[in-house]
């Protein structure tokens, strides 16, 4: 049984495409790479019964500022993070996202078995807003993809979403070709009118399913 923090947060759609949709140029991940660097690995979810490892996404926690994340519309870092301290208790700041906003992550390189996103969110805007969360890659064509990974809503109380399995890897290079690992980014935009989305501490599980 979940514990305490799933309530609050649900995963309204995960959409597997069988052909992603073009992404705009300049926003997908930077393609298919070789082995991935050694990350350091944490298990920020272990509270809610989650006991796999995750590795931070570059600058995942805004503590550096804008530093790695592509913000438009409106999207900006604020003060105030997410009130379990997952990364550090002196921790200060998240990621605001109004209305028309959108920010996308860096690149970085993951597991092709199939690895899973997880965050931290709030809305205290309209109980109508979603959040979508793409995945943007470089199919084998060289082509820029973005790929529909869910949709989020949620309440204005700080809580972890379930893991987001990410599905762009199968959809890019084979695993001979880029010995198993590919490069993909994120893209957070809200849906609807008088959102209120917060988002915090992003991560990755690059091996889940292993």
């Amino acid at each position: 049984m979940l514990s305490r923090g799933i309530v609050g947060v649900w995963l309204v759609v995960v959409a597997a495409l069988a052909i992603a949709l073009p992404a705009p140029a300049g926003a997908a991940g930077e393609g298919v790479l070789g082995t991935c660097a050694a990350s350091a690995y944490e298990q920020p979810f272990a509270p809610w019964l989650d006991f796999a490892s995750y590795e931070l996404a570059p600058n995942g926690g805004l503590e550096s500022g804008p530093d790695g994340w592509s913000l438009d519309g409106g999207a900006a870092v604020a003060a105030g993070n997410e009130s379990f301290y997952v990364g550090d208790a002196g921790d200060t700041s998240s990621l605001s996202l109004p209305s028309g906003s959108a920010a996308t992550t860096s690149s970085m390189c993951v597991d092709a078995t199939s690895p899973d996103l997880r965050l931290f969110v709030r809305n205290s805007g309209s109980l109508l807003s979603t959040l979508k969360v793409e995945a943007l890659y470089t199919d084998v064509l060289g082509q820029p993809r973005a790929l529909t990974v869910a949709l989020l809503a949620a309440g204005s109380t700080w809580q972890p979403t379930l893991p987001i399995p990410v599905l762009a890897n199968l959809l890019g290079a084979p695993p001979l070709v880029t010995d198993g690992t590919t490069s993909v980014a994120f893209r957070f935009a809200p849906l609807g009118s008088r959102s209120g989305w917060r988002i915090d501490d992003v991560y990755v599980d690059p091996f889940k399913g292993d």
